[in-house]
C-alpha cells in the first residue's frame, strides 16, 4: 500500500476518481486500465472512471472490472476520431455501459486555438484541423446536439462539458437540462483554457449543472500554466462542496500515479482548511451520485 497519513487514508477509503487517463493511448500514460483498478482496489477506493480523448473507454472498463473485481467505468469524448457530434457513437457507447459523454475536448475549436496550454496533447492536434464549435452564428445550439442530449437523458448518465468556451458551456447546460439531462458536469472550469469566474460557475449551477469538477492535474507541470491549490480551495469555499467533484484528471507519465495524485490532492485541500466532511462529499458522495452508485 502507498504511504499516506491517517486523515488522508481515511478519506481515500471509499473515494471515487471520476477522471483518469490510462493506457493504451496515443498520449503517454503511466498505467493501464487493469493496473489502475488493482491499485485503487488495494487502497480501498470505491471505483474509478477512465477517459480517452480519442476512443470510447466503456468496453475497456468492463474488461478491467471483470479482471480485477473492482468497479471501473468508461465514457466517450466527442472528438474527431469518434465522428465529433456523432449520435451513433454515443448510442453505442451507452449500450456498452458508458457513464459519461463529454463534449469535445482536444478537438474543441476553443481548445485548438490554445492547445499549447497542454504541451503533451498539442503535438497530436494537427495544425490543419478545423475544431468543433457547438453554437450557430446566432448563438443557438447546433441541432445535432439535441438528440445526443436526449439519449444521455434516456440512459441517465453524465454529460461532461469538455474543453469548450464558457459561452458554449452555458448554452449546453441550459439546453441539456431543458431536455431532461440531470447529471451535467462542468469539466475543470478553473483550467486556464476554460477559465470560469466564480460568478460563471454559480450561473451554470443555477441553469442546471449538477456539479463542477475541479481536478488535481490543473496544478501540475502537465499544463503550461498551472493554477494553485489555493485557487481550488477558494473556489470550493465560494461555491460549496455539495456542488463539486474532486477528480485527478491524472495518468500522465510525468505526474504521480493516479491513486497517489488523489492522496496528494486530498492532503492539499486539508492543509488549506477544507473540512474533512466536505472533502468526503467531493471525493465520495458526489461522484457516486454522478455514477448512479
Amino acid at each position: 500500500m502507498l504511504r499516506f497519513e491517517k486523515r488522508v487514508r481515511n478519506l481515500l477509503e471509499g473515494a471515487i476518481d471520476a477522471h483518469i487517463h490510462s493506457s493504451p493511448d496515443i498520449f503517454p500514460r503511466i498505467m493501464n486500465d487493469i493496473d489502475l483498478a488493482l491499485m485503487a482496489k488495494q487502497e480501498g477506493m470505491r471505483a474509478i472512471l477512465i477517459k480517452s480523448h480519442v476512443v470510447s473507454t466503456a468496453d475497456r472498463a468492463e474488461i478491467a472490472s471483470q479482471q480485477t473485481g473492482f468497479p471501473v467505468f468508461g465514457g466517450i469524448a466527442l472528438n474527431l476520431p469518434v465522428g465529433g457530434l456523432n449520435l451513433e457513437a454515443v448510442e453505442v457507447a451507452l449500450k456498452m455501459g458508458a457513464k459519461e459523454v463529454w463534449m469535445p475536448t482536444i478537438h474543441a475549436s476553443h481548445y485548438i486555438a490554445q492547445k499549447d496550454h497542454v504541451p503533451t496533447l498539442a503535438k497530436e492536434v494537427k495544425p490543419d484541423i478545423k475544431g468543433i464549435y457547438l453554437l450557430n452564428e446566432d448563438g443557438s445550439l447546433k441541432d445535432e446536439l439535441y438528440p445526443i442530449f436526449k439519449k444521455i437523458a434516456e440512459y441517465d448518465v453524465a454529460l461532461g462539458t469538455g474543453h469548450v468556451t464558457p459561452k458554449e458551456t452555458k448554452v449546453v447546460v441550459r439546453e441539456a437540462a431543458r431536455v431532461g439531462v440531470k447529471k451535467i458536469i462542468v469539466t475543470h472550469p478553473l483550467a486556464t483554457f476554460v477559465n470560469f469566474s466564480n460568478e460563471e460557475m454559480k450561473e451554470v449551477l443555477d441553469h442546471g449543472a449538477m456539479f463542477l469538477e475541479h481536478v488535481f492535474n490543473d496544478v501540475t507541470r502537465q499544463v503550461a500554466h498551472p493554477i494553485t491549490q489555493r485557487m481550488i480551495a477558494d473556489a470550493i469555499r465560494a461555491i460549496g462542496a455539495r456542488h463539486i467533484i474532486m477528480s485527478t484528471d491524472s495518468g500522465q507519465w510525468l505526474n504521480p500515479i493516479p491513486v497517489q495524485s488523489m492522496g496528494i490532492y486530498i492532503k492539499d485541500m486539508l492543509d488549506l482548511g477544507i473540512p474533512e466532511n466536505d472533502i468526503r462529499t467531493m471525493v465520495s458522495t458526489n461522484p457516486a451520485r454522478m455514477l448512479g452508485l
